[in-house]
């Protein structure tokens, strides 16, 4: 899936750079847009309004291969609103991060300052105190360092919207420094800057506790809800760490398969650590790293879904393997592999388990449909009870991440 990332005021593409990696390990493709006049300090943003802005948004989208997800944060939600407007059948899922999807008439943002045809970062001192949540005066240096004026025409000029199949395109709002309760109140109040939430018929709330800029203070977590929306199911809840929850009113098999996404999102939390180097760091008496975990499982992935469900051949990089040497190969050579190529790899063993799962029930078999690669005693298991061992394998080994993950920087949880 092609993710178009599209900054607020003040900042350029570069500003999702800490995001990016958790949706490029999944394997999709990410395009950080720089909006006209956000080059560099000293652009020329003489002439350029909201149209520009738009229109950038608008050819990335049409550069895309087919439907594409679009990301706005801040002032940036309401120009992604604009493009969605202007190519509701292009866009599979808009996410608006700290922003809103700003009506037909009115400004993207206002209450700032200009400079001629410059709208610069303000003081800190004209934000509210819930927008510098968790945004210290390290990363404020950051930040202002990094700032490039945006074009003052940008929030002066009008939106403009025409189409109404953009409220066939879902919407999950990612509220940072103000909750969805917050924001289903201000709809109930008929608040103006709210107002399209109203006639969306798809729109997710998901709680992401943080300051106005969440891809600085919390990009990993931001960067799994982005996936989670382009992963889980339409209706999935979504929580602060970008994962989705179980339905607690399913049918079997989607409640299995519930378990089993929460289970593996919970692994990629764990191991979602700053520091590269501590995937190999272990813990009292044991071998065990996040790394080894993250290959263990995506090893386990395709020996069950493919190799025993399909009686298929093992994939690479198994089917190299020389497993008489060396029965424990997946966690002793994780140690050799780094963060990409380790979340990469589990990734696309992920994306095979689910092809083989769903090409098993297309079979019509269900849950009662048997392996087709037997046991040494002549059996072989039911895909439900694949299932299960499957969340029984997430679940301890989540637990073994838990230890490890609080052992590398304090940081514990569910």
């Amino acid at each position: 899936m092609d993710v178009i990332l599209v900054p607020g005021l003040w900042l350029a593409g570069s500003s999702w750079a800490e995001v990016q990696p958790v949706l490029e390990r999944a394997g999709h493709r990410t395009h950080p847009l720089t909006l006209p006049g956000l080059e560099s300090p000293g652009a020329d943003r003489t002439g350029i309004g909201l149209a520009d802005h738009v229109a950038a948004v608008v050819s990335a989208i049409d550069a895309a291969d087919g439907p594409v997800v679009v990301v706005g944060h801040s002032a940036g939600s309401g120009i992604v609103w604009a493009a969605v407007d202007a190519r509701p059948d292009r866009v599979a899922h808009a996410v608006l991060v700290g922003g809103f999807p700003s009506p037909d008439g009115g400004p993207i943002a206002d209450g700032f300052d200009t400079e001629g045809a410059d709208l610069p970062l303000p003081p800190w001192s004209e934000f509210e105190e819930a927008d510098l949540t968790d945004l210290d005066d390290a990363g404020r240096e950051r930040f202002r360092a990094q700032a490039v004026p945006s074009p003052a025409a940008v929030v002066s000029d009008r939106q403009q919207l025409s189409d109404e199949r953009r409220y066939d395109v879902p919407v999950t709002m990612v509220c940072p420094e103000y909750t969805g309760e917050m924001v289903r109140g201000w709809l109930a109040q008929g608040a103006a800057p709210v107002s399209e939430l109203g006639r969306i018929r798809a729109v997710r709330y998901v709680d992401l506790p943080t300051g106005h800029w969440p891809q600085f203070t919390r990009p990993r977590d931001l960067g799994r809800m982005i996936l989670s929306v382009i992963e889980a199911a339409p209706d999935a809840v979504i929580d602060e760490f970008g994962r989705p929850e179980p339905p607690i009113g399913a049918d079997e098999l989607t409640t299995l398969v519930g378990f089993l996404d929460w289970q593996r999102a919970t692994l990629a939390w764990k191991c979602d650590v700053a520091e590269s180097s501590a995937l190999n760091r272990t813990t009292a008496a044991s071998s065990m790293t996040l790394g080894g975990l993250l290959k263990h499982v995506a090893y386990v992935e395709d020996d069950w879904f493919v190799c025993d469900l399909h009686d298929r051949p093992k994939p690479p990089p198994w089917d190299a393997v020389d497993w008489s040497a060396d029965r424990d190969w997946e966690w002793h050579s994780a140690a050799n592999d780094s963060p990409d190529e380790l979340f990469g790899l589990w990734h696309h063993s992920i994306a095979r388990a689910r092809a083989a799962l769903a090409e098993a029930l297309a079979n019509g078999g269900g849950l009662d449909q048997r392996a087709k690669r037997l046991w040494p005693d002549g059996q072989s298991p039911s895909l439900r009870w694949i299932l299960a061992h499957m969340i029984e394998e997430y679940a301890r080994h989540n637990g073994h991440a838990d230890l490890l993950r609080e052992t590398i920087d304090g940081a514990t949880g569910e």
